[in-house]
């Protein structure tokens, strides 16, 4: 059976991938830009746009298969800051953003012991 929602047409017919994952087939439209973005990511890895596609839905899904404490404690900070995951993940790009503006390109990450999370954790206020 076929259902639309939010303009992507669904399919909600399980398919299996393989003896215990169960998958579900959507179809979308993507932008020019976009579509020749995943293109090129495809066949610079040798692998099939819906390789790559199904590999940013998986790691947008689960925050890039981070341990579940990693995960939780993010989560945690993005409902603190009021932002939605893709707020939340530009905030993080930007701020390696400006890293990379005050010591360069390939900047070292700071030591853990100076970015140890304070005792009582809940992310920064704006």
């Amino acid at each position: 059976m076929w259902f639309t929602v939010h303009g992507v047409r669904v399919n909600t017919v399980h398919m299996s991938r393989g003896p215990s994952e169960d998958v579900r087939l959507y179809q979308i439209r993507v932008g020019l830009k976009a579509s020749d973005a995943l293109e090129q990511e495809a066949k610079a890895e040798s692998k099939a746009v819906a390789h790559v596609l199904r590999r940013i839905v998986e790691d947008y899904a689960t925050l890039y298969d981070l341990p579940r404490s990693a995960v939780d404690s993010l989560e945690a900070d993005r409902k603190a800051l009021g932002l939605d995951r893709r707020g939340y993940l530009k905030e993080l790009l930007d701020h390696r953003y400006r890293q990379v503006l005050a010591h360069g390109p390939g900047a070292p990450v700071p030591s853990r012991e100076a970015v140890a999370p304070p005792a009582t954790a809940g992310g920064r206020k704006k």
